[in-house]
C-alpha cells in the first residue's frame, strides 16, 4: 500500500518511519495495478499507451497521469509520483516533468546514468547458464541492459528466485569499462551494462559468496 505522511510525504507500509499511520492513498491491490501499467508504459510498450519515449528514457508525466487515468478511474498524476517516490526499488525517476524507468527495459533506450566505480561485479545464475555465459559473454535475452549486483550477496538473493542453487558469476568491470563496455549505476544494489565479453568473468567460490 501507499501512504502520505504529512511530515515526510508518500511511504509504502503501514507506518512511516516517524511513526505516523498516515493517510491511506492506494491499498495492495491498487499499488500493483497502477505499478504494472506504470512499469508496461515506461519499459516495455509505451507506444500502445500512446506515450511518446525519448532515446533516454524519458516520457511526459502529464501524459502518463493522463493515460492510467483513462485505464484506472481512480488513477491520477499525483499517485504516479506517489509510486515513484515511494518506491524502495527506486525503479524510476522524475526530472523537469518528465519520469522514466531507471532500469529493466525492454524498448531500446540510451540510458545516461552515472559511470560505474566498482572494479567488482556479480551476476547469478543456474548451472548451466553459467556455464553457457562463460563461453559466450553476459547479455540480456529480453532487456536492454544487464542487470549486475553490486556484491555477491545481493547477486546470490536475486538469483535464488530463479534456480535453488545459484552459480555467482564475477565480472571484472575495472578492465571491461577500459575496454568500452558501458556500465551504469542505478542504484546501491544495482549495476546496468552492456553486453560482457567472456575474458572478464569468471565463477566465484563459495565460500566467497558467504563472506559478510
Amino acid at each position: 500500500m501507499i501512504k502520505r505522511c504529512p511530515q515526510h510525504g508518500f511511504f509504502r507500509g503501514e507506518r512511516c518511519e516517524c511513526g505516523s499511520t498516515g493517510q491511506l492513498l492506494l491499498d495492495e491491490t491498487k499499488t500493483e495495478q497502477l505499478g504494472r501499467l506504470v512499469a508496461g508504459g515506461l519499459r516495455h510498450f509505451p507506444g500502445d499507451l500512446g506515450l511518446e519515449m525519448d532515446s533516454r528514457g524519458w516520457v511526459d508525466l502529464a501524459k502518463l497521469g493522463e493515460v492510467v487515468k483513462s485505464r484506472h478511474r481512480w488513477a491520477s498524476k499525483e499517485l504516479v509520483i506517489a509510486l515513484v517516490e515511494s518506491d524502495p526499488k527506486q525503479r524510476y525517476e522524475i526530472h523537469n516533468d518528465k519520469v522514466r524507468a531507471r532500469y529493466g527495459h525492454s524498448v531500446d533506450v540510451e540510458l545516461d546514468h552515472a559511470e560505474n566505480e566498482l572494479p567488482k561485479l556479480y551476476y547469478g545464475a543456474s548451472e548451466e547458464e553459467a556455464d553457457r555465459i562463460l563461453e559466450i559473454g553476459l547479455k540480456s535475452a529480453s532487456q536492454r541492459y544487464v542487470h549486475l549486483s553490486t556484491t555477491p550477496q545481493k547477486a546470490w538473493h536475486v538469483a535464488t528466485f530463479r534456480t535453488g542453487n545459484p552459480k555467482i558469476i564475477q565480472v571484472d568491470a575495472a578492465n571491461a569499462q577500459k575496454e568500452g563496455v558501458k556500465m551504469m549505476t542505478v542504484n546501491e544494489d544495482i549495476v546496468i551494462s552492456e553486453m560482457i565479453p567472456s575474458r572478464f568473468l569468471e565463477i566465484l567460490a563459495t565460500k566467497d559468496i558467504l563472506k559478510n
